[in-house]
């Protein structure tokens, strides 16, 4: 069969299934894009890992996705998804011209292409900061710029989350930008178009519409995402634990079914303001001039190696400890001004990039680990310069 042919087929016999299902399963509603005449550059906010089989219901006919190289280890699902997707592929923390290429190549074909412009999903229900070159990227594609926002997908699957929470998903067309229209506008003026278009603010959105998203254990996994206690102020001390979120030192919070948190003393938070106040702290602490001789903050970890054909090159085990300066590894040392590069993929998985060397590193741990706050960290640099 010949492959774009394959994958048109593997969109028609799909499609309908997943529509079915993820109506049933999140009450999903969406603005239907399979009348927008492709092919079109597709750019959606990030929020849920079904965020693809979101989009791809809204769009029913067929797209090519922009997806984290790290699909290419994933054995059996690695052949299923090149073999009837063929996603674009992209290196998380790295610039990505490559990718570039391949998405303006497959647009100059006829084919439309999906992007999740902030590269990651959100971690605290705020849409985060965009590609800066993406506003570019859209007016040389030569092709229409469609944006859509998925409201609804961050409480929906947190993305601390060990499960899925049932309340309502919405798919929203924002706006459809010609060829002609992009032409008379600056990259800067674009990018700022689809700052505003797919901006999302979970909470926001809740203290207009308070929509309860049930399901079971609604706090499990939520110290992956917050590290720092809000009463004592220390990092790696809160755990989790049904939809209690609590600390070493007495502190201890219900997570509702709304989102919020609530402790003891009757004091309400949201991920969103906890997790500002932990961003703040660490700035603070970077320009206080600790976690020069001792690290802030460590964990035990596995650090692996991976190679230029995206295979394991080598596998430790060992302890990570974050340094102001450096991040010491399975007795590797990763300097921060010698970093290419960091991310996140997944819920907890860190990737590392060194100047001058063609392989990356990545770093996993157990279900409770927060990468969160390493790469917190190492971004303090740009703020506090």
């Amino acid at each position: 069969m010949n492959e774009l042919r394959r994958h048109k087929m593997t969109f028609k016999i799909l499609v309908p299934v997943i529509s079915a299902f993820v109506k049933l399963k999140f009450n999903y509603k969406y603005d239907d894009l399979s009348k927008i005449e492709g092919p079109y550059l597709l750019l959606v906010n990030h929020n849920m890992e079904l965020d693809p089989a979101l989009v791809g219901v809204a769009a029913q006919n067929q797209l090519y996705f922009v997806a984290s190289e790290h699909i290419l280890r994933k054995g059996l699902g690695t052949w299923f998804l090149m073999t009837f997707f063929k996603p674009i592929i992209h290196m998380k923390g790295k610039q990505g011209m490559q990718t570039v290429k391949q998405m303006l190549k497959t647009l100059k074909e006829g084919h439309s292409v999906c992007l999740f412009p902030e590269g990651n999903r959100s971690f605290n229900g705020l849409t985060g900061e965009m590609l800066p070159s993406i506003g570019k990227v859209a007016q040389c594609s030569g092709a229409k710029l469609v944006t859509y926002r998925i409201e609804g997908g961050y409480l929906t699957q947190p993305r601390w989350s060990l499960s899925l929470h049932r309340g309502r998903l919405k798919g929203r067309l924002v706006n459809v930008y010609s060829v002609e229209t992009l032409k008379q506008m600056t990259g800067q003026e674009v990018n700022e178009a689809i700052c505003k278009d797919l901006h999302e603010d979970a909470y926001k959105t809740q203290q207009r519409e308070r929509i309860a998203y049930k399901g079971k254990n609604l706090a499990l996994g939520l110290e992956s995402t917050i590290f720092m206690c809000p009463d004592c102020g220390k990092i790696g001390t809160l755990h989790s634990r049904g939809s209690h979120l609590f600390c070493e030192c007495g502190f201890d919070a219900i997570y509702d079914e709304y989102g919020e948190l609530t402790d003891k003393k009757e004091n309400k938070y949201t991920v969103t303001q906890l997790d500002h106040m932990q961003q703040e702290k660490l700035v603070q602490m970077r320009k206080e001039g600790e976690g020069v001789e001792s690290p802030l903050f460590s964990d035990k970890v596995t650090l692996y190696e991976i190679d230029t054909d995206h295979n394991f090159a080598s596998v430790k085990e060992g302890e990570m400890a974050a340094y102001i300066d450096r991040i010491e590894c399975c007795g590797k040392v990763f300097s921060y001004q010698e970093m290419q590069g960091m991310a996140i993929y997944s819920r907890n998985a860190i990737i590392l990039h060194e100047n001058g060397n063609k392989n990356h590193f990545e770093i996993k741990a157990d279900q409770a680990f927060c990468a969160l706050k390493y790469l917190y960290l190492y971004q303090t640099k740009e703020k506090v310069n």
